[in-house]
Protein backbone atom coordinates (compact mmCIF):
# COMPACT_ATOMS: atom_id res chain seq x y z
CA UNK A 1 0.00 0.00 0.00
CA UNK A 2 1.51 3.33 -1.06
CA UNK A 3 1.34 6.65 0.74
CA UNK A 4 -1.32 9.12 -0.30
CA UNK A 5 -0.39 12.25 1.66
CA UNK A 6 1.62 15.12 0.27
CA UNK A 7 3.64 17.68 2.27
CA UNK A 8 1.51 20.63 3.43
CA UNK A 9 4.03 22.89 1.68
CA UNK A 10 2.54 21.68 -1.63
CA UNK A 11 -0.89 23.15 -0.88
CA UNK A 12 -2.09 25.45 -3.64
CA UNK A 13 -3.64 28.89 -2.98
CA UNK A 14 -7.08 27.71 -4.10
CA UNK A 15 -9.23 24.66 -4.90
CA UNK A 16 -12.70 23.99 -6.23
CA UNK A 17 -13.46 22.05 -3.04
CA UNK A 18 -11.71 21.66 0.30
CA UNK A 19 -12.64 18.66 2.46
CA UNK A 20 -11.84 19.00 6.17
CA UNK A 21 -11.27 15.61 7.78
CA UNK A 22 -10.73 12.22 6.18
CA UNK A 23 -13.05 9.74 7.90
CA UNK A 24 -16.06 8.23 6.17
CA UNK A 25 -17.75 11.60 5.63
CA UNK A 26 -14.65 13.33 4.30
CA UNK A 27 -13.38 10.31 2.41
CA UNK A 28 -16.65 9.73 0.53
CA UNK A 29 -17.00 13.45 -0.24
CA UNK A 30 -13.44 13.62 -1.55
CA UNK A 31 -13.99 10.57 -3.76
CA UNK A 32 -17.23 11.85 -5.24
CA UNK A 33 -15.96 15.42 -5.80
CA UNK A 34 -12.72 14.23 -7.40
CA UNK A 35 -14.68 11.92 -9.71
CA UNK A 36 -16.64 15.03 -10.83
CA UNK A 37 -13.39 16.48 -12.11
CA UNK A 38 -13.07 19.15 -9.42
CA UNK A 39 -9.75 20.24 -7.96
CA UNK A 40 -10.00 18.80 -4.43
CA UNK A 41 -7.85 19.18 -1.32
CA UNK A 42 -8.32 16.94 1.73
CA UNK A 43 -7.01 18.42 4.99
CA UNK A 44 -6.39 16.03 7.90
CA UNK A 45 -4.78 16.99 11.23
CA UNK A 46 -3.63 13.44 11.96
CA UNK A 47 -0.82 11.48 10.35
CA UNK A 48 -0.85 8.84 7.63
CA UNK A 49 -0.57 5.30 9.00
CA UNK A 50 0.29 2.33 6.81
CA UNK A 51 0.05 -1.35 7.84
CA UNK A 52 3.04 -2.17 10.01
CA UNK A 53 3.19 1.30 11.58
CA UNK A 54 0.38 1.07 14.12
CA UNK A 55 1.23 0.71 17.85
CA UNK A 56 1.96 -2.89 18.84
CA UNK A 57 2.37 -2.48 22.62
CA UNK A 58 0.43 -0.76 25.38
CA UNK A 59 3.30 1.68 25.88
CA UNK A 60 3.32 2.61 22.21
CA UNK A 61 -0.47 3.02 22.27
CA UNK A 62 -0.21 5.22 25.34
CA UNK A 63 2.10 7.55 23.44
CA UNK A 64 -0.59 7.79 20.74
CA UNK A 65 -3.39 8.82 23.12
CA UNK A 66 -4.85 12.31 23.33
CA UNK A 67 -7.63 13.33 25.69
CA UNK A 68 -9.75 16.47 25.69
CA UNK A 69 -12.56 17.58 27.99
CA UNK A 70 -13.96 20.69 29.68
CA UNK A 71 -11.05 20.82 32.14
CA UNK A 72 -8.36 18.62 30.62
CA UNK A 73 -6.15 18.47 27.54
CA UNK A 74 -3.53 15.71 27.35
CA UNK A 75 -1.42 14.29 24.55
CA UNK A 76 -0.41 15.74 21.21
CA UNK A 77 -2.99 16.95 18.70
CA UNK A 78 -2.10 14.35 16.09
CA UNK A 79 -2.17 11.29 18.39
CA UNK A 80 -4.04 8.35 16.86
CA UNK A 81 -6.45 7.59 19.73
CA UNK A 82 -8.51 10.73 20.31
CA UNK A 83 -10.66 10.49 23.45
CA UNK A 84 -13.28 13.25 23.90
CA UNK A 85 -14.74 13.56 27.40
CA UNK A 86 -18.31 14.82 27.84
CA UNK A 87 -20.65 15.35 30.78
CA UNK A 88 -22.25 11.91 30.42
CA UNK A 89 -20.91 10.47 27.16
CA UNK A 90 -17.29 9.92 26.14
CA UNK A 91 -16.25 9.30 22.53
CA UNK A 92 -13.14 7.58 21.19
CA UNK A 93 -12.36 8.57 17.64
CA UNK A 94 -9.44 8.03 15.31
CA UNK A 95 -7.08 10.85 14.39
CA UNK A 96 -5.26 9.96 11.21
CA UNK A 97 -5.69 9.69 7.47
CA UNK A 98 -8.84 7.56 7.32
CA UNK A 99 -10.37 8.80 10.57
CA UNK A 100 -12.04 6.38 12.94
CA UNK A 101 -12.01 3.65 10.28
CA UNK A 102 -8.39 3.10 11.36
CA UNK A 103 -9.42 1.94 14.86
CA UNK A 104 -13.03 0.75 14.70
CA UNK A 105 -14.36 -2.80 14.50
CA UNK A 106 -15.34 -2.39 10.81
CA UNK A 107 -18.90 -3.69 11.30
CA UNK A 108 -21.16 -3.04 8.28
CA UNK A 109 -24.84 -2.93 9.27
CA UNK A 110 -27.65 -0.75 7.93
CA UNK A 111 -29.77 0.96 10.57
CA UNK A 112 -33.15 -0.50 11.49
CA UNK A 113 -35.69 1.02 9.03
CA UNK A 114 -37.87 1.98 12.01
CA UNK A 115 -35.24 4.56 12.96
CA UNK A 116 -36.22 6.63 9.94
CA UNK A 117 -39.85 6.77 11.04
CA UNK A 118 -38.85 9.55 13.42
CA UNK A 119 -40.03 12.81 11.83
CA UNK A 120 -36.95 14.62 13.07
CA UNK A 121 -35.10 13.05 10.14
CA UNK A 122 -35.32 15.15 6.93
CA UNK A 123 -38.27 14.04 4.82
CA UNK A 124 -36.13 13.51 1.73
CA UNK A 125 -33.91 11.11 3.67
CA UNK A 126 -36.95 9.22 4.97
CA UNK A 127 -38.76 8.86 1.65
CA UNK A 128 -36.13 8.93 -1.09
CA UNK A 129 -34.62 5.78 -2.62
CA UNK A 130 -31.21 7.44 -2.66
CA UNK A 131 -30.39 6.24 0.83
CA UNK A 132 -30.59 2.64 -0.37
CA UNK A 133 -28.52 3.59 -3.42
CA UNK A 134 -25.90 4.92 -1.01
CA UNK A 135 -25.91 1.66 0.96
CA UNK A 136 -25.41 -0.28 -2.28
CA UNK A 137 -22.50 1.91 -3.37
CA UNK A 138 -20.84 1.65 0.04
CA UNK A 139 -21.06 -2.14 0.02
CA UNK A 140 -19.63 -2.25 -3.51
CA UNK A 141 -16.66 -0.18 -2.32
CA UNK A 142 -16.07 -1.85 1.06
CA UNK A 143 -16.94 -5.50 0.20
CA UNK A 144 -18.25 -6.53 3.65
CA UNK A 145 -18.04 -10.23 4.51
CA UNK A 146 -18.83 -12.17 7.69
CA UNK A 147 -16.16 -14.07 9.56
CA UNK A 148 -15.75 -17.42 7.76
CA UNK A 149 -17.66 -20.34 9.27
CA UNK A 150 -14.36 -22.20 9.67
CA UNK A 151 -13.31 -19.72 12.34
CA UNK A 152 -14.84 -19.52 15.80
CA UNK A 153 -13.11 -17.18 18.28
CA UNK A 154 -13.70 -17.82 22.00
CA UNK A 155 -15.90 -14.72 22.24
CA UNK A 156 -18.16 -15.97 19.46
CA UNK A 157 -18.37 -19.42 21.04
CA UNK A 158 -19.43 -17.81 24.35
CA UNK A 159 -22.07 -15.71 22.60
CA UNK A 160 -23.46 -18.78 20.83
CA UNK A 161 -23.67 -20.63 24.15
CA UNK A 162 -25.51 -17.71 25.75
CA UNK A 163 -27.86 -17.41 22.77
CA UNK A 164 -28.70 -21.12 22.91
CA UNK A 165 -29.63 -20.77 26.57
CA UNK A 166 -32.01 -17.96 25.60
CA UNK A 167 -33.49 -19.81 22.65
CA UNK A 168 -31.92 -17.39 20.19
CA UNK A 169 -29.30 -17.54 17.45
CA UNK A 170 -26.09 -15.63 16.88
CA UNK A 171 -25.59 -14.04 13.47
CA UNK A 172 -22.15 -13.27 12.10
CA UNK A 173 -22.23 -9.63 11.06
CA UNK A 174 -20.62 -8.38 7.83
CA UNK A 175 -17.17 -6.86 8.35
CA UNK A 176 -15.00 -4.62 6.17
CA UNK A 177 -12.13 -7.10 6.36
CA UNK A 178 -10.43 -9.17 3.66
CA UNK A 179 -10.54 -12.81 4.70
CA UNK A 180 -8.86 -13.80 1.45
CA UNK A 181 -6.01 -12.02 -0.31
CA UNK A 182 -7.48 -9.87 -3.05
CA UNK A 183 -7.31 -6.53 -4.89
CA UNK A 184 -10.07 -4.22 -3.69
CA UNK A 185 -12.32 -1.89 -5.69
CA UNK A 186 -9.64 0.83 -5.72
CA UNK A 187 -6.80 -1.37 -6.87
CA UNK A 188 -5.21 -1.87 -3.45
CA UNK A 189 -3.90 -5.37 -2.71
CA UNK A 190 -5.07 -6.56 0.69
CA UNK A 191 -3.56 -9.63 2.39
CA UNK A 192 -5.89 -12.08 4.11
CA UNK A 193 -6.80 -11.46 7.75
CA UNK A 194 -4.63 -13.37 10.23
CA UNK A 195 -7.22 -13.05 13.02
CA UNK A 196 -4.67 -11.32 15.26
CA UNK A 197 -7.45 -9.31 16.92
CA UNK A 198 -5.76 -5.92 16.49
CA UNK A 199 -8.52 -4.33 14.39
CA UNK A 200 -9.21 -1.62 16.95
CA UNK A 201 -5.55 -0.89 17.60
CA UNK A 202 -4.78 -0.45 13.91
CA UNK A 203 -4.36 -3.27 11.39
CA UNK A 204 -0.69 -4.01 10.79
CA UNK A 205 -1.54 -6.72 8.25
CA UNK A 206 -3.46 -4.62 5.73
CA UNK A 207 -6.55 -6.85 5.73
CA UNK A 208 -8.76 -4.19 7.27
CA UNK A 209 -10.65 -2.21 4.63
CA UNK A 210 -10.33 1.39 5.81
CA UNK A 211 -11.23 4.74 4.26
CA UNK A 212 -7.51 5.09 3.51
CA UNK A 213 -7.45 1.95 1.36
CA UNK A 214 -10.72 2.77 -0.45
CA UNK A 215 -12.34 6.20 -0.70
CA UNK A 216 -9.16 8.24 -0.13
CA UNK A 217 -7.20 6.08 -2.57
CA UNK A 218 -10.02 6.56 -5.07
CA UNK A 219 -9.92 10.33 -4.51
CA UNK A 220 -6.15 10.40 -5.03
CA UNK A 221 -6.52 8.25 -8.16
CA UNK A 222 -8.82 10.95 -9.54
CA UNK A 223 -6.46 13.82 -8.80
CA UNK A 224 -7.31 14.93 -5.26
CA UNK A 225 -4.51 16.38 -3.15
CA UNK A 226 -4.34 14.82 0.31
CA UNK A 227 -2.51 16.61 3.12
CA UNK A 228 -1.83 15.51 6.69
CA UNK A 229 -0.70 17.47 9.73
CA UNK A 230 -3.12 20.27 8.83
CA UNK A 231 -5.28 21.56 11.69
CA UNK A 232 -8.12 23.72 10.35
CA UNK A 233 -8.97 26.58 12.70
CA UNK A 234 -11.71 28.42 10.82
CA UNK A 235 -13.64 28.63 7.57
CA UNK A 236 -15.26 31.92 6.52
CA UNK A 237 -16.55 33.57 3.40
CA UNK A 238 -14.72 36.66 2.21
CA UNK A 239 -16.24 39.78 0.61
CA UNK A 240 -15.40 38.38 -2.84
CA UNK A 241 -17.59 35.33 -2.15
CA UNK A 242 -14.66 32.94 -1.90
CA UNK A 243 -14.19 30.73 1.15
CA UNK A 244 -11.07 31.21 3.23
CA UNK A 245 -9.63 28.28 5.22
CA UNK A 246 -7.32 29.14 8.10
CA UNK A 247 -5.12 26.33 9.40
CA UNK A 248 -2.00 25.42 11.38
CA UNK A 249 0.56 22.94 10.15
CA UNK A 250 1.39 20.41 12.84
CA UNK A 251 4.78 18.89 13.49
CA UNK A 252 4.98 15.16 14.15
CA UNK A 253 4.54 15.79 17.88
CA UNK A 254 1.30 17.68 17.19
CA UNK A 255 2.68 21.16 17.90
CA UNK A 256 1.89 24.01 15.48
CA UNK A 257 4.61 25.06 13.08
CA UNK A 258 4.78 28.21 10.95
CA UNK A 259 2.49 28.14 7.91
Amino acid sequence: MSRLARPAAELKPGYDAVVVGSGYGGGVAASRLARMGLAVAVLERGREWLPGEFPRTMLAAQRELQMAGPKVRLGHASALFDLRLGADVHVLQGCGLGGTSLINANVCLSPDPRELEDERWPQLLRTSHWLNVGYHRARAMLSPRPLPATSKPLKLAALEKAAKALGAEVERVPLHIAFETHVNACGVRQPACTECGDCMGGCNVGAKTTVHSTYLTDAANHGAGIFTGVLVRSVDRGPDGRWNVVFHRLDRDGSPSPV
